[in-house]
């Protein structure tokens, strides 16, 4: 047994007993790990009600060398996982990255890259913006970590490069096997199990492709940021350095983050939406089939590939809200005059009655 600390991210939580929870947690130094949180549930405990879904946590766990549970014995809460208010999207695709990760990974197969892509992930559907893209590029890191990420530079059968369009020409049909897992030409595509996509959804699986090769540095990126912040804090224990260069390390790191995912979600955001469509599509079979079972939460993720249309919708209901308001503006107008111009034709008629009387 040895006592180890990391990163983790909550995926599940179960009661064991009046007292404790089975927790699953996703490591950054360890990949999934499920142990047993004792005292969890008690008012007071070393958890510090930090064992919600989707917690980014500092983990302290005592790893068996068995197949028995490992044993939780502290956490401390990093960030809580909180969506805005009237914001489904970022709360259904939080919790399908809960399932993914709980279903689709192995105990104790470490994964930094697809961590720190998931922290980032869950980070940004609290705010609502690029929840499509956000949970396409973990897909599809996830496909990759798994060694599932479609074939996209040549058919897989014979070895024919394949033209590929830029985002936006859908004029074209490219065919892909989801049992070879890639594209196949039109010669090998007659016995084989495949659904067409546009050429130009298989050309930003490429580009999506590549932004994952050059994202694998972003480990290696953080870590050096992290070696060089735990000298300066030494230093800064000696008064060698102030606080303010101690921020400057964190600000470096969150910037370099912030630029790599940027390259990755890149690829996504030029979509058009049946480009999205069909990556969805895409993503959706090959996690299904490397999980041997359809995650549950992908029946509700159906409005994400339409998140342009949906915001369209909001606009011309806003539009009709406006219009509304201003077609009430214009009848209490109108009744106004109306009654201005009757008061009018009752005072002219009161005018000439008293002129007949007189």
């Amino acid at each position: 047994m040895s006592m180890e600390k990391t990163d983790a991210i909550v995926v599940r939580t179960v009661d064991f007993s009046e007292s404790s929870y089975v927790v699953t947690a996703f490591t950054r130094d360890f990949g999934k790990v499920e142990g047993l949180a004792k005292g969890a549930r008690r008012l007071k405990n070393p958890f510090e009600t930090s064992l919600d879904l989707l917690a980014s946590i500092k983990l302290s766990f005592i790893r068996k060398n068995s197949d028995a549970l490992d044993i939780m014995t502290s956490a401390s809460l990093v960030r809580r996982f909180r969506p805005t208010r009237r914001n489904a999207r970022g709360l259904y695709a939080g919790y399908c990255v809960a399932e993914l990760l709980d279903r689709a990974t192995e105990d104790y197969e470490p994964a930094p890259n697809l961590w720190i892509l998931a922290d980032s992930a869950i980070a940004a559907f609290q705010r609502r913006p690029r929840v499509a893209a956000m949970l396409a590029a973990f897909q599809a890191k996830l496909l990759e970590e798994l060694g599932l990420f479609p074939s996209v530079r040549a058919c897989v059968e014979c070895g024919e490069p394949l033209p590929l369009d830029a985002v936006g020409n859908n004029a074209r049909k490219i065919w892909l096997d989801l049992d070879a897992g890639g594209v196949v030409c039109a010669k090998c595509r007659a016995t084989k199990r495949f659904f067409a996509l546009f050429s130009s959804t298989v050309g930003a699986l490429k580009a999506i492709e590549a932004a994952e090769r050059s994202a694998e540095s972003l480990v290696a990126v953080e870590k050096g940021f992290e070696t060089q912040y735990a000298r300066a804090l030494e230093n800064a224990v000696e008064k060698k350095i102030f606080a303010t260069e101690l921020d400057a390390f964190k600000e470096k790191a969150a910037r370099a983050r912030d630029d790599l995912e940027d390259s990755a979600l890149r690829p996504i955001e030029l979509f058009t939406t049946a480009n999205r469509e069909e990556l969805r599509s895409l993503l959706e079979a090959f996690l299904e089939r490397a999980m041997r079972r359809r995650p549950r939460m992908f029946d509700q993720l159906g409005f994400l590939a339409r998140e342009k249309t949906l915001r369209d919708l909001e606009e011309n209901a806003q539009e009709r809200a406006d219009q509304e308001t201003a077609s009430q503006e214009r009848a209490t107008e109108e009744i106004a005059a109306t009654n201005d111009v009757s008061t009018n034709d009752d005072a002219k008629k009161t005018k000439e009655e008293a002129i007949e009387n007189s």
